[in-house]
């Protein structure tokens, strides 16, 4: 009686996320418990690998240039406790002038919702760009680039934008760049989207369903991109 309980539940929320499906089935056998001991045994079979995957996220995207595929981007969320552990990796291969081989590995920690460590590193024609950590030491934030050390002013970072690869801003208004060292305004557009743009002239644009990051767009002056979700 249980499983098929079970299964209704899931069929009838298979459009939601796997969060809500799981408070669902918690409360239903909270409720249930008592009466049938199956009930025990199904929180280990099978509500165990629902949560497991809800602490372990993978999302695999396409990077796209004028309609031709020149990339790969992966992005993974790990939760372990009061700690989220975000990742970032993606390889370009696109000929603007001349080839182009651009490697880009991105990552960030938060511990109770505040930024404590972020990384970012970019390889260009397998010569190094970028490479950059912002820690949170004692009450300060500091970054380390090109073996100096700066500190910060900002007593608090809530989410970067790596974390906006996992999280619609619907209530934020700002978001921390870590390779540019400031705050930028979040503004919401008429097609849905969230915008970005950059000290430097550049934006970045995120669009959403269902609590999923389905399209970036990337535009600069010299080339635009769009990073399209691939379920």
């Amino acid at each position: 009686m249980i499983p098929f309980l079970i299964s209704i539940l899931l069929i009838k929320y298979h459009n939601q996320n796997w969060v809500k499906k799981i408070l669902q089935i918690s409360k239903f056998l909270k409720a249930n418990i008592h009466r049938n001991f199956s009930a025990f045994l199904f929180i280990i079979l099978f509500l165990g690998p629902i949560v497991s995957k809800a602490q372990n996220l993978q999302l695999n995207y396409k990077i796209v240039r004028s309609g031709n595929t020149i990339g790969r981007l992966q992005l993974e969320k790990k939760i372990v406790g009061n700690k989220s552990n975000l990742l970032l990796i993606s390889e370009i291969k696109t000929h603007l002038i001349f080839l182009i081989n651009i490697s880009v590995k991105e990552s960030a920690t938060f511990e109770n919702g505040k930024l404590i460590y972020s990384s970012q590193f970019r390889k260009t024609n397998g010569m190094t760009k970028l490479d950059k950590q912002t820690s949170f030491v004692m009450d300060k934030y500091e970054v380390m680039e090109n073996g100096e050390k700066e500190k910060l002013s900002f007593p608090f970072i809530g989410t970067n934008l790596l974390s906006l690869y996992f999280l619609e801003p619907t209530v934020t208004k700002s978001v921390y760049c870590d390779k540019q060292q400031c705050f930028i305004k979040i503004t919401k557009m008429h097609d849905g989207g969230y915008k970005i743009k950059l000290p430097d002239g550049n934006s970045n644009s995120f669009y959403y369903e269902k609590g999923i990051c389905t399209k970036i767009k990337i535009s600069n002056s010299f080339y635009s991109i769009e990073i399209i979700y691939e379920p």
